[in-house]
Formats: structure tokens, C-alpha cells, sequence
């Protein structure tokens, strides 16, 4: 009678699997689809566009928040269809990925609502109704705890669960790359890139970049970006062949990275960069009507990922001296 019932248990859990492998498929593809489509969006806005104002173009807040609503499209694609097709075929890279990206929701969702929380004493300062904002604070706090912290925390106790485990190693006999690679050194690269995506998007805002103490922005900048950009392809490849002069590099880059955002981004509030990038009057106009943003300070949202990159850096350490200098570990 329990074989029986472990065996109906197993059919249920690998049903379940494969039932999130459709839905992760499914969300991919309505992304995909909306991708490109939404690109078109950037001619509404364009003159002759049905909501053009004067001075949109690359530049203009607007077109780069255009810009990075795009690229979150294509992401959530090529992040979700691969590892949805994991989990239908029960492939063991797919539960190292999903681990992986479920603890990169976890540390996107608490960044959020711990910045959030920031921004609540000046939301109570400039709204008018306080009843209503305690209810619609209320609610999106709740909100965001389950979908941003109490989902994921669920998500990585299934994941790492033994039967979990072991339904994926049962239908797949293979050892892939991402489970002989450590999974602190697989987030440190995704991280790396992330940074470079970043800063790509960050020359849509006229290649903003922090500068120990500045916030650069324009032409100056952008060689900087450019350069930054370059630094980190660099890093990437010597991270993934676990060379040691990439562990001291990251050191050095990430603490300097870190060291010039804090500073800067400390220095300087949201609505002080909104000037420096003289933005055309339209958008000035409704900027100006987010007044508790005004004073928020874009350090925690910038700080707190970059402290984590250089947390992991140095944690990483142990696995370049365990390695041959040429890719492989020579300890487990």
C-alpha cells in the first residue's frame, strides 16, 4: 500500500512539473509575442504619432523607459521558455536554473519592497487622502510579500526537496555543465551580466554613469560606460575559465563600482538627476507631479545588487584556489 502511494505520488509531482514547464512555455511565448510588437509603440510617440510631444527621442525619459519595458519582454522569453522546456522534458539543468532564478525573484522582490518602504514617509507627506493611501498601501504591501518573498521562499523549499531532485535525476542520467559548475559562481555571472545590461540601458538615460561623487552624463560618459561594458565581457570570460587574475579584477572593479554608486547616488536625489538631464518640458510637467519621488535616493536600488555582486565575489574566491587555472576544479 505506500509503494502504491509513493507511486501515485510521483505521478502527481511529475504531472505538476511538467503542468509549470506549460505555463513557464506559454508566459514566454505571449512575451516573445509582445516583444517586437511592442516596438511599434515608439512611432505613437514619434511625430506623426498619435501621442507625440515635443522632444520624445533618445534622450527623453520616456523613450528609455520604452527601451527597458522592451528588453524586460524579451528577458522574461528567453528566461522562461528554455526552463518551461526543462521542466516539460525533466531535464536536470532545468531545477539547477530554476534555483537560480527563483533565488534572483527572492532578491528582486525583497530590493523592491525594501525600497518601497523608503519612499512611504514622503507617499503620506504629499497625498492628499490618507485613508485611502493606508488601504492601497495595505494592499500592495500584502500583495508584494506573497508574489515577492512568500512565493519564492515556497518555490526554493520545493526545489531543493529531495523528491524534487530526484524526479529530475530519475528521467535525465546526464550531468550538465550547470550542476559541475558551482551554483554561487553560475549567480555571480548572471550578475555580471546584468551589469552589463544595465549599463546599456543606462546610455538610453543619456548614458548616465556615477562617478564618485558625480553623476556624468552624455558624450563624457558614455566612453566610460563603453569601457565598463568592455571590462566585464572580460570578467566573464575569465570568471567561466576560473582564472585567477579575473578573481582579483572582479575584486578590484565591483569595490570600485560599488564604491563611486554609493557615493554618488547618496549625494544626489532622483529629482536632482531629472534636472541635470533637462528633459523636455512635457516630461518635466509630469515629473514634477511625482512628488514623493522627488526626494528618494536611487542608492538602495543601485547599492544593495552591487554589494551582493561583491558579496559573492569574494565568496567566490575559494573556487579559483581550488581550481587548475584552466576551467576545472580539481576539488568538488
Amino acid at each position: 500500500m505506500p509503494l502504491h502511494h509513493d507511486e501515485q505520488m510521483q505521478k502527481l509531482l511529475i504531472f505538476f512539473l511538467k503542468t509549470i514547464g506549460a505555463i513557464l512555455v506559454l508566459v514566454g511565448i505571449v512575451a516573445a509575442y509582445y516583444g517586437p510588437l511592442e516596438i511599434f509603440v515608439f512611432y505613437l510617440f514619434s511625430e506623426g504619432g498619435c501621442f507625440h510631444y515635443a522632444g520624445f527621442g533618445i534622450g527623453s525619459f520616456w523613450f528609455a523607459a520604452l527601451v527597458v519595458q522592451n528588453i524586460g519582454y524579451y528577458i522574461i522569453a528567453a528566461l522562461l521558455i528554455p526552463v518551461g522546456i526543462g521542466h516539460v522534458k525533466l531535464r536536470r539543468w532545468a531545477l539547477t536554473l530554476t534555483q537560480l532564478y527563483t533565488w534572483f525573484w527572492l532578491g528582486a522582490g525583497i530590493l523592491f519592497i525594501s525600497n518601497s518602504i523608503v519612499l512611504i514617509p514622503s507617499a503620506f507627506r504629499f497625498y492628499p487622502n490618507r485613508d485611502v493611501l493606508v488601504v492601497r498601501l495595505v494592499i500592495i504591501g500584502v500583495s508584494s510579500f506573497i508574489f515577492l518573498v512568500l512565493l519564492p521562499v515556497l518555490a526554493l523549499w520545493f526545489y531543493k526537496s529531495d523528491r524534487v531532485r530526484l524526479v529530475f535525476e530519475e528521467h535525465d542520467s546526464n550531468r550538465y555543465w550547470t550542476e559541475k559548475f558551482p551554483l554561487p559562481l553560475v549567480a555571480l555571472l548572471l550578475l555580471f551580466v546584468i551589469i552589463i545590461m544595465v549599463m546599456h540601458i543606462a546610455i538610453f538615460f543619456q548614458s548616465m554613469f556615477p562617478i564618485f561623487g558625480r553623476i556624468m552624463l552624455g558624450r563624457q560618459s558614455v566612453y566610460i560606460v563603453s569601457l565598463c561594458i568592455l571590462i566585464m565581457g572580460i570578467l566573464i570570460y575569465g570568471t567561466v575559465r576560473l582564472k585567477t587574475w579575473a578573481w582579483w579584477s572582479s575584486l578590484a572593479f565591483v569595490s570600485l563600482l560599488t564604491i563611486s554608486s554609493v557615493m554618488s547616488f547618496a549625494r544626489h536625489s532622483f529629482y536632482d538627476i531629472i534636472i541635470m538631464m533637462k528633459l523636455p518640458a512635457y516630461e518635466m510637467e509630469l515629473l514634477d507631479k511625482l512628488e514623493f519621488l522627488h526626494d528618494y535616493h536611487l542608492v538602495g536600488l543601485v547599492a544593495i545588487p552591487l554589494l551582493i555582486t561583491l558579496g559573492l565575489v569574494i565568496y567566490s574566491k575559494r573556487y579559483f584556489e581550488k581550481s587548475d587555472n584552466s576551467g576545472q576544479l580539481t576539488a568538488s
